[in-house]
């Protein structure tokens, strides 16, 4: 039932004398000092191992980083349930999920005894501009303010953009500043945004739409190799047999493998399945850091006397790493294509902005773990939990549920008590246990009482695909699977407590960072409140994170 938490303890003295020191750093940076660019670069979930292990092939944006930044080598997110939503909006906002509101992509919501499942994003009273089919979205739920709506109240003359590959991914960072907040729609085929945020596009965003989208979309089929880049040929024979497609056994991938031919014959049937191919290759970041190139230009970012802020969330490790896992030859040529990308940006941004005269950050959401299969393979315990046995080990909690009459804390603690019997859970937690300050001191009731409020229970990861709103979340319980079990959602699922999917790199690089590694304990809490100390801006008092110190040592 307990699993060791090794990580959690390591460097705790290292983590204290840190702390003393960064609440005392909070006074306003001289005007020569600040950045005249914040760059944010979310790579969604780039577990830290990954730039540790491909180190060697990295000759551009990566290899910039750890060369001229600062690297914080022993860097975790510090809640349980590590998922997108929750793990962007920490980035921005310094809080864990318990305190700004977003415990998951969707959470049971209400009071005890009347929780309803609800989207963390979905609002019926706004609408994606130009994309009549989809629901519309806002921040609304989001409880606390984002870094750039800190930055817009120190000095309203800064600009604030948000790009994101991945759905609604830019929304989680900008929060509730209204202005440029763009992501890729597959359903539109195009980068959008909410009536939220604006009531027209740009014409600099249409005409990117328009002109310079489309060579993204026909260029991501065929998915090449890296041969002619960096000659590194992963043009070699894949023998993983637990990737999602089942198709490919070596480079390169194209959109005939996988889409039915009548699907592609018509040309209206072509784009919208280009739309959607894109989404699914290396080439939707490349897309994104162009439109992240042109929003620097159109808006002058950088270039004016203010300090402007840039968020970029690439997205496509994750789409890469849920179909083929994280050392999959697939995700090693994505990573490869992504540090090429962020090299040109960075070389754009000395020309545009000025070498010297920016600030970047790189952090990710949340890791990933292996494929189950390939680490049975290699010896190591893993287990694939099957739908069947999560629906039937949701039925055996309703029917407790319902056994007998009950307050929402008996009903809760009977449903508990029957999930713990399951020897793929390792604790089932109720909220008399999750809200208790002094209880338990294991590190993982701590991490979960990050990702949890009495009026908000995350899904993840009990829940059921085949039933809309049944879950052990109704009942405000939640689950901790067993190390190194998985559901079996996709090949590769995130969302655990577990060192895998909590490594997460952090590097700085530009104004006011000196290079160099650091082992210091830091979290991607300390991100946003890092940033606002940097850009001479006031750091909230009430945060989970603090600034840290961008000198190199140990």
């Amino acid at each position: 039932m307990n699993d060791s938490p090794s990580l959690l303890a390591r460097g705790a003295a290292g983590f204290a004398a840190l702390m003393m020191t960064a609440v005392g750093c909070r006074s306003p940076r001289t005007e020569a000092a600040r950045p005249k660019l914040i760059v944010l670069l979310a790579i969604d979930q780039l577990r830290a191992d990954l730039l540790d292990r491909y180190d060697s092939l990295f000759t551009g944006g990566f290899r910039r980083l750890r060369d001229k930044g600062i690297r914080f080598t022993n860097t975790t997110v510090d809640h349980a349930i590590t998922i997108s939503h929750p793990g962007h909006v920490t980035l921005a906002t310094g809080m864990v999920p318990a305190r700004h509101g977003i415990v998951d992509a969707a959470f049971f919501e209400g009071p005890p005894g009347q929780r309803r499942l609800v989207d963390a994003l979905e609002d019926p009273q706004e609408k994606i501009l130009g994309s009549p089919d989809e629901k519309g979205v806002s921040p609304w739920k989001i409880l606390v303010p984002t870094f750039p709506e800190w930055m817009a109240k120190a000095d309203s003359r800064s600009r604030e953009v948000a790009l994101g590959s991945g759905r609604f991914s830019s929304l989680l960072h900008a929060g509730h500043l209204r202005g440029d907040v763009y992501w890729y729609s597959i359903p539109a085929g195009r980068y959008v945004t909410s009536s939220y945020y604006r009531r027209e596009y740009p014409d600099w965003l249409e005409r990117f739409n328009r002109d310079a989208l489309p060579r993204f979309q026909k260029e991501s089929s065929p998915w090449e190799d890296q041969v002619s880049e960096s000659g590194h040929s992963l043009a070699v024979p894949d023998a993983v047999l637990f990737e999602a497609d089942h198709v490919h056994v070596a480079f390169p991938h194209r959109l005939e493998d996988v889409a039915p031919a009548d699907r592609i014959a018509d040309p209206k049937a072509r784009d919208k399945a280009l739309a959607w191919w894109i989404a699914t290759t290396p080439a939707l970041d490349a897309a994104t850091l162009a439109l992240a190139r042109e929003s620097v230009r159109a808006l002058s970012l950088g270039q004016r006397e203010s300090t402007d802020y840039l968020a970029i969330v690439a997205s496509q490790v994750d789409d890469i790493g849920h179909w083929y896992g994280p050392f999959s030859l697939e995700q090693l040529d994505n990573l490869l294509r992504l540090d090429r990308e962020m090299g040109e940006f960075f070389t754009f941004l000395d020309e545009a902005v000025g070498e010297g005269k920016y600030l970047v950050a790189l952090s990710a959401d949340h890791g990933a773990p292996n494929i189950p299969e390939v680490d049975r393979e290699s010896g190591r315990y893993a287990r694939r939990l099957s739908e069947k046995e999560i629906q039937a080990a949701l039925d055996a909690a309703d029917k407790m549920a319902s056994a007998a009459p009950g307050t929402p804390a008996e009903i809760a603690q009977r449903v508990a008590d029957t999930l713990n019997r399951y020897d793929f859970v390792s604790d089932a937690m109720t909220p008399e246990t999750l809200g208790l300050p002094g209880g338990s001191c294991d590190p993982y009731t701590q991490l979960f009482r990050n990702s949890f409020r009495v009026d908000r229970v995350p899904r993840f990861p009990f829940f059921s695909f085949s039933h809309e709103g049944q879950g052990v979340g109704r009942y405000g319980v939640v689950v901790r699977l067993t190390r190194g079990t998985m559901p079996d959602f996709d090949p590769s699922v995130h969302g655990s407590p577990y060192e895998v999917d909590r490594n997460v790199p952090l590097l700085f690089m530009g104004t006011g960072v000196i290079p160099g590694l650091s082992d210091v304990r830091a979290r991607t809490v300390d991100v946003a409140p890092t940033l606002a100390r940097l850009a001479g801006i006031p750091v909230p008092p009430d945060l989970d994170g603090r600034p840290l110190i961008l000198t190199s040592g140990r």
